[in-house]
């Protein structure tokens, strides 16, 4: 669970500085694109 609030928090602080389009193709390659989409959606990146 620790890990998890950390991608949280990394992912507040640096919000829009993030190349989001690297973080999907990386995610839907290593299979974890429905994790990326629920961290991005806890820390408040994007309202789906």
């Amino acid at each position: 669970m620790k890990q998890w609030t950390d991608v949280l928090g990394i992912l507040k602080v640096q919000g829009e500085l993030l190349d989001f389009d690297y973080l999907w193709q990386w995610a839907e390659m290593l299979g974890v694109a429905n994790d990326l989409y629920q961290a991005f959606t806890e820390a408040g990146l994007y309202d789906f």
